[in-house]
């Protein structure tokens, strides 16, 4: 089997939930029933910061970046189903032509999001928001206002720093 094949397999048993296949968990005709067995007890995780993103356009490009990722796997889930019903030879070869071609280009996504931001499309990931910051319109007198409010912020924080040092 290829590799596009098993990770497009994989995108699919990820997105179809416990029972949801049409005739799963229904013994067939004439069989025996089937025993479920109880999953086996899950390892407690931890989470572990794999990036950090410095901004807003950061934060904009790879929300961006994620977004495309989830649309082309969609798009090859879509595809490979397509392509699993279709009967027409000719038909089925030129939707195995796309996928393979979208599997090539989620694949080299997926590369680049692992090295830029050590995301994956095989894990499950939390953004935690450690800082945020509120903006609001203001008239160049407010913005002063607040301007130098901050700077004596600042000195005074400068300050306090140089006498905890001595």
């Amino acid at each position: 089997m290829k590799r596009h094949t098993l990770r497009v397999m994989a995108l699919g048993a990820a997105l179809l939930s416990a029972g949801a296949a049409p005739g799963q968990g229904q013994p067939k005709s004439g069989a025996a029933p089937t025993v479920s067995l109880p999953a086996p007890a899950q390892k407690e995780q931890k989470l572990a910061r794999v990036a950090t993103l410095d901004g807003i356009d950061a934060n904009r490009d790879f929300q961006a970046n994620v977004q495309l990722l989830q649309a082309q796997r969609q798009a090859a889930v879509e595809l490979n189903a397509q392509m699993e019903k279709e009967t027409d030879a000719t038909k089925k070869a030129d939707l195995k032509k796309q996928l393979d071609e979208l599997m090539t280009k989620l694949n080299e996504n997926n590369d680049r999001m692992a090295k830029a931001y050590g995301f994956s499309l095989t894990r499950n990931y939390t953004m935690v928001i450690e800082k945020a910051h509120i903006y609001t319109f203001v008239t160049d007198e407010e913005a002063a206002t607040i301007e130098k409010a901050e700077r004596e912020q600042a000195e005074k924080a400068k300050k306090d720093t140089a006498k905890k040092k001595k």
